[in-house]
Order: structure tokens, then sequence, then C-alpha cells
């Protein structure tokens, strides 16, 4: 009967050695070990999900192209399309069409020699001494020289002489209207010799209110 048990004997001693070392490998033993088959199954589940959510409301754009086309090469903002911005656009002297460029150019010529004397009379290298008034128009009046001078040039390089306005004769919405004369070469001069005209114009009415009638102005 020894004989007979010791074969049955060593097979079950060899059959367990391999189930213990397979153990020991599925489930390793310590603090942090966890099953191989655990660690498998919880890879397969998902860690998050996806969700598509439809708006409720449905945006606008803000900023959109004028009247919806892009071929214009211009935006539609909610500054721009202002009635309000576009009511003091309008009224600007460089953008009033029906008045002639020369008016228009003595206009912004007066508004830009007026206020020129100001500042050079009050932060000019003269302004503590006693020429302090005449300096600071001389330097105003030199500035004006050098902005008409400005004006002429890009009015050389920008137009040609007998060549019809640049600007557009369609508005927007279509309608025809006729071109803005400023944007031609003889246009152009008169604009130029108008704000030459107007900003001397500026410095001498400015330098007669604050030194010559001796009004008490600040900035005297």
């Amino acid at each position: 009967m020894a004989t007979a048990t010791a074969p049955i004997v060593s097979q079950l001693k060899r059959s367990s050695i391999p189930s213990s070392l397979s153990r020991g490998l599925i489930t390793p033993k310590g603090i942090s070990g966890t099953p191989f088959r655990r660690v498998l199954d919880s890879k397969r589940r998902p860690l998050f999900t996806i969700r598509a959510i439809q708006a409720e409301k449905p945006t606008f754009q803000v900023i959109e192209p004028i009247n919806g086309d892009p071929f214009i090469g211009s935006l539609e903002t909610p500054v721009t399309s202002s009635p309000l911005i576009a009511w003091y656009l309008s009224n600007l002297p460089a953008y009033r069409t029906a008045v002639s460029p020369l008016l228009r150019g003595i206009e912004v010529g007066l508004a830009h020699g007026y206020l020129l004397v100001g500042p050079f009379v009050k932060t000019g290298p003269l302004r503590d001494t006693d020429i302090a008034g005449p300096a600071g128009s001389l330097a105003a009046a030199g500035l004006v020289v050098i902005l008409s001078i400005c004006l002429t040039m890009y009015g050389i390089a920008s137009f040609n002489e007998g060549e019809p306005s640049t600007a557009p004769g369609l508005t927007l919405t279509g309608r025809e209207k006729v071109p803005d004369k400023l944007q031609t070469a003889e246009g152009w001069g008169q604009f130029s010799g108008g704000f030459f005209f107007g900003g001397i114009s500026g410095v001498l009415w400015a330098y007669f209110l604050l030194y010559v009638l001796d009004l008490p102005y600040y900035i005297k």
C-alpha cells in the first residue's frame, strides 16, 4: 500500500506547486496588491462619457459683413452701424461730399491752426520767456506748413491729372450718387490749398485773440 500511494502523493505535490505559483502571479500579495483580473476589468470600463448638448437659444453674430456680403470688404459692428455714429461721420468736413474740396480744406485747416497754438505756447521750449506767445504761434504755423506739404505729396502720389474720381458711384444699397470730387487730383489740390490757408488763418486768429485783444485765457 505504501508503495502504491507514493506516486499519487508525488503527483499531488507537483500539481500543487504550479497552482501556488499561478495564484501568486494572478493575485500578488502586499499592501497595494490587487488581482490582475480586477485591473483588466477596471480598464475596460469607460472613465467618462461625452454628451452633445444642443443649445437652447441660437447664437447671433455681433460683427457681420455689410449687407451680408463678405466681398464688400467691410464689417458691420454695433459701432459702425449705429445711426448716431453714421450721423457724426457724415457731418465731418472730410465726408461732406456736397461741399467743395476747397471749403472743406479751409474748415479743417481753421480748426487745426486754432487748436495748435495753445500746446506750442504752453509746452514749447520758450514757454517761460516773454516771447512764449509769438514763438508758439510761429511753431504752430510751421507745423501747418509741414502738414500742407505732406497733403500735397500724398495727392501727387495717389491721383493723376485728368483721371475720374476713384470714389464709388454707388451706395451700399445700390443707389447711384455723384462721386466725391475730393478723390481726384484737382479736388485734392484744392483741399491741400484750403488746408494751408485755413491753418494759417487759424493761427493768426488765435494769436489775435490772445495777445492783441488780450483776452483772459489760461494758455497765455
